[in-house]
């Protein structure tokens, strides 16, 4: 059995866990996660196999029960002693957390398209703009009016700049969507390392009423510090973009170039996350469960 090689078991709950190195394989079956009837799978394998079947994997059963309440097994290391300090009582998704030191199980998300919210953000408020000015230059000033009450109706129809004015709203809100995205992506990604905010509740508080603005404070002020520690835990994630607690704060505080700085490095991040996927589909082995996120 290759240390090298990245294996794959299903739970007692049927969903697939992995990819796990080689050497970390007894430390889950100290842990008690892998039994001998759990399923495995690695890279050559044509299906699927129990545990029972790989020789040394399982240790043998004892031949008497051992008579004494405690046994002294010594001074343990490195995976063995982190083995036996897991919690029997932890819920099934802490037990299934990835190991720190391995590699980082990526949900499948998608990237995040910063040229176009920069170009709905500046496109929005550039037409704002216009459609405001087109309206005051078709709207008659109150002492026109006091000339002339028919001012109003010789100054012509102020369709075209309400037009103009309601597709800066439109573009505006689609750059406020982008950004949702992202927010949800982000939280997402955090997901499987234990993240302290679920994608959904990151969103969707947004919109309560009044709480929505304290609740975007924390968002975007707590993903900076849980994102670079959980990225920095793992192989396959070491090299992913960091990000800024003071970008975050601008977001606040100078709102329009706080978001661009923001959208700029969360775009990045996120980016090259959905290009790092752990388990691409040509890849994957085929079985139960999963850990894709769509």
């Amino acid at each position: 059995m290759s240390e090298q090689q990245q294996w794959y078991y299903i739970d007692a709950a049927g969903q697939q866990v992995g990819p796990i190195a080689g050497e970390q394989l007894h430390d889950y079956v100290s842990a008690g996660h892998i039994t001998a009837d759990s399923q495995l799978w690695t890279e050559g394998m044509e299906e699927w196999l129990p545990a029972s079947q790989f020789d040394g994997l399982i240790p043998a059963a004892p031949a008497a029960p051992v008579a004494t309440p405690q046994i002294n097994l010594g001074p343990q290391t490195g995976g063995l002693a982190a083995a036996t300090r897991v919690n029997p009582y932890a819920s099934p998704a802490a037990s299934a957390a990835p190991q720190a030191g391995g590699d980082y199980p990526i949900p499948m998300v998608n990237k995040i398209n910063f040229g176009l919210f920069i170009t709905c953000l500046l496109g929005g408020i550039a037409l704002m703009i216009i459609g405001s000015m087109l309206i005051g230059a078709s709207s008659p000033t109150a002492a026109e009016m006091n000339r002339n009450p028919n001012a109003l109706k010789e100054s012509g129809s102020v369709a075209l700049p309400m037009t103009v004015l309601l597709l800066g709203i439109i573009v505006l809100l689609i750059s406020s969507i982008i950004q949702f995205m992202a927010i949800y992506r982000a939280w997402a990604i955090l997901k499987p390392g234990g993240g302290s905010i679920s994608p959904g509740a990151a969103v969707g508080l947004l919109f309560i009423p009044f709480f929505g603005s304290i609740w975007m404070i924390i968002v975007l002020c707590k993903l900076p510090g849980e994102w670079n520690s959980i990225v920095a835990r793992y192989n396959n994630t070491a090299g992913a973009p960091r990000l800024s607690v003071g970008i975050a704060i601008c977001v606040i505080l100078i709102p329009l170039i706080g978001q661009i700085l923001w959208m700029n490095e969360i775009a990045k991040a996120i980016n090259f996350m959905a290009s790092s996927r752990l388990m691409p589909k040509t890849q994957q082995p085929t079985g139960q469960g999963g850990i894709v996120l769509r």
